[in-house]
């Protein structure tokens, strides 16, 4: 094994640049985390730090490789460790971001998104999904994150090979090193098993057709895998070389057309470096006429025909006429083969077209190497538009802002808004609607509520437009709303202005009683006063149709819930419920009690009174105690019913605080059953408490007067005249005051 390579030191220019980054990155990350969005701290610090980006991407991409607690440019260190790079790598660690790169066009947008990514818990960001994930959907091309799998890298130090996986993530990702002994050793293992090197070449290209980048990281991983590995056999065991190329040289048969073509493209390129050799060069040339076949094949296969592009990548590795004819040959035996020639007449044909295709006319025998590979490549080669333009800079910026993170996230939404209005097959409109939910649904993770509601907006209005979508369209909402929706909403609701909170109470009632138990649980939770305020408008707006999902709630093992189920049938109003509340009131929490009681007392209802009451009387210890101090505290005028319902069917002498409170509340409450109740407690009495009976029908001429109404008035008047000689004399005391 070689012996560690000792890590190299920053020159003293870079270094400080990036101690400066470090710094502002720090001074940004706080501010974001303790300011609102226009406060003037954030926005002196992320202009700052888009500044410093600027500076670090003057020339090309800026690649930092994070560790716990220090941060690597090109493989080299500060040499005089700084407390902001141990900050920023500790913070970027915590997310399991391995590297960072910084593009062109990260603008103080960008970084207010990232830096509010990682304000957020790290457990919380890895439920959504990581932060590569939803940097994918918040940022854009400006900060490439490269996440790290903790797991797999457990698995590599405890022993065991890397996986298929692993090795193509660090060859796309660019972590792939040929100094990682324990990952080149086991993808020399791969090659020299030929279906674990087919299973990795077919997996390099199926990552790379999942990729916006497509053929281009296909290109890249390949040529990193290809150049680490001839390093690494150089450096380790010079002799297996042309063994190594021998059986690579078998393998890339199983390539893709396009990915041989680029391979082919980075021949005598600076890229195709692996110290002193050509990698590509190498590999082609090992390429047996067996292998040249097998790919034709293989294509044709596939395609059931060749293509153009195939018989460009076909004369670039076999230029000799005579041999291509031969070569010609072998892959039709080998297509043969396959099911392709299953009808003979048929596959007659398809091969003279695939050989009039592989073996026409090229002028590559009559041009040099170089001018033969630009013209076969010509057309899949990109043009480097800064450098052959002399467009001023301006001109150049306005058209980089329309490839920003913004404008892209903005070209996202008005594609899927526009596939949603123009498809008019329902069957695939459902799948549009699906894509559409998904991506808002990852919006919703990132705190891009505003972005979100244009879609959902958008798509209940294009539902709404024909018939034949409805039935897609609301399963699919109910679907967004169990997704990240409520999780992430109590969050927005501290700070949304009034009309997205109300477009969101109106999306939770359009997607329907579903999200009612997620509601309650997110409002039982939630501790800012505003976020709370709106999620219980949210959760009342539903009505007695939200009553049956919130009754599973009464059983939930955290009392918070159990309150705001008992709050929330109280709220719905009805009497349905109301048998729900009587196991609350003799919960263990208090708090649930005093909802409980709140429910009953404030219901209005003579059912809801009856069982309070009973409840009172019946119950013992600490939990009578609790429910009589409840109802004892209550003032609010919608109790009345409550203490008039006590007044007639409570004995004075059973509960006599209870009875005495009745009385006194009521006289503040201008009611005619207030009235009712009163006048029926004037004139209640019992013959063997002559001295209680005097007080409590003062206290109720004198609740009377209080009322002063013409109906307590009368009833004052009417106890005057005919009452019994007790009730007579109260009436006339506080009438004789007048």
């Amino acid at each position: 094994m070689a012996e560690p390579v000792e890590q190299a030191v920053l020159p003293p220019d870079a270094a400080a640049r990036l101690i400066e980054f470090a710094r502002t990155c720090k001074a940004a990350a706080r501010a974001v985390s303790l300011y609102p969005a226009g406060h003037p701290a954030i926005v002196a610090s992320l202009s700052r730090i888009a500044d410093a980006t600027a500076r670090l991407t003057e020339d090309g991409p800026y690649s930092i490789q994070v560790h716990a607690q220090e941060l690597l440019v090109a493989e080299g260190r500060v040499s005089k460790s700084d407390p902001a790079i141990a900050d920023l790598a500790a913070l970027l660690h915590r997310h399991f971001i391995g590297r960072l790169t910084l593009n062109v066009g990260a603008d103080a947008a960008s970084w207010r998104t990232l830096l509010l990514l990682l304000a957020r818990s790290p457990e919380e960001v890895r439920a959504d999904g990581g932060i590569a994930h939803l940097w994918q959907t918040a940022g854009g091309p400006s900060i490439d994150i490269h996440e790290i799998d903790y797991a797999e890298v457990l698995r590599d130090r405890q022993g065991k090979a890397a996986s298929i996986e692993s090795i193509i993530a660090a060859a796309s990702d660019g972590t792939l090193s040929d100094h990682d002994d324990g990952a080149m050793s086991a993808l020399l293992d791969m090659v020299k098993d030929p279906a674990r090197l087919e299973q990795l070449l077919k997996g390099l290209q199926t990552t790379a057709a999942a990729s916006p980048q497509g053929a281009e990281l296909q290109t890249s991983a390949l040529l990193a895998l290809l150049r680490n590995l001839v390093t690494y056999v150089s450096r380790t065991d010079p002799q297996q070389v042309t063994e190594l190329f021998e059986r690579l040289g078998r393998g890339v048969r199983h390539l893709s057309v396009e990915a041989m073509i680029a391979l082919l493209a980075e021949r005598g390129q600076p890229g195709a470096a692996a110290g002193s050799v050509d990698a590509v060069e190498g590999l082609v040339g090992s390429m047996s006429d067996s292998s040249v076949a097998g790919f034709v094949a293989e294509s044709v296969i596939a395609e059931r025909g060749a293509s153009e592009r195939l018989a460009h990548a076909f004369r670039a590795l076999v230029p000799e006429y005579e041999r291509q004819r031969q070569l010609l040959g072998l892959a039709r035996e080998e297509v043969e083969r396959s099911d392709v020639a299953a009808d003979q007449e048929s596959f007659e044909d398809l091969w003279k077209r695939v050989e009039a295709m592989m073996s026409s006319y090229s002028d590559a025998r009559y041009v040099s190497t170089d001018y033969a590979r630009e013209l076969s490549h010509a057309r899949t080669q990109p043009m480097d538009v800064e450098r052959t333009s002399d467009d001023p800079p301006e001109r150049v910026a306005a058209w980089l802002a329309t490839v920003s993170d913004s404008s892209l996230r903005n070209l996202d939404r008005f594609l899927l808004t526009d596939l949603l209005a123009i498809e008019a097959e329902p069957e695939r409109w459902r799948d549009v609607a699906g894509t559409v939910l998904g991506h808002a649904d990852d919006l919703v993770r990132v705190g891009f509520f505003d972005q979100a509601l244009v879609l959902i907006r958008t798509l209940v209005e294009e539902a709404a437009r024909d018939p034949r979508r409805g039935p897609y369209a609301e399963p699919a909402l109910e679907r967004f709303g169990r997704g990240s929706l409520i999780k992430h909403l109590p969050a927005f609701l501290r700070t949304a202005d009034d009309a997205a909170a109300e477009e969101l109470k109106l999306l939770c009632h359009r997607i329907g009683p579903t999200v009612i138990a997620a509601l309650a649980e997110a409002l039982a939770a939630e501790q800012d006063p505003k976020s709370r305020r709106r999620l219980r408008d949210t959760l009342v707006g539903f009505g007695p149709r939200g009553a049956e999902s919130v009754r599973p709630l009464m059983n939930s093992g955290t009392w918070e819930v159990r309150r705001t189920a008992a709050f929330l049938l109280r709220e719905f109003g009805g009497t349905e419920g109301l048998k729900e509340l009587v196991p609350l009131l003799s919960d263990a929490e208090p708090l649930v009690q005093r909802e409980a009681v709140h429910g009953l007392a404030l219901h209005g209802s003579r059912a809801a009174s009856a069982i309070l009451l009973d409840a009172i009387l019946t119950g013992k210890g600490r939990t009578r105690d609790t429910l009589l101090k409840e109802v004892l505290a209550m003032r609010d005028d919608r109790a009345a019913p409550l203490f008039a319902y006590v007044l007639r069917e409570l004995e004075p002498g059973r509960i006599p605080e209870l009875y005495d409170t009745a009385v006194e509340v009521l006289g503040h409450m201008r009611s005619d059953d207030s009235v009712d109740a009163l006048a029926a407690a004037l004139r209640k009495g019992q013959w063997w408490t002559p001295f209680a009976n005097r007080r409590r029908r003062a206290a109720a001429a004198a609740s009377l007067r209080r009322i002063g109404t013409p109906g307590a008035l009368d009833a004052l008047r009417d106890a005057s005249a005919r009452g019994a000689s007790g009730v007579r004399s109260a009436a006339r005391a506080v009438l004789d005051k007048d």
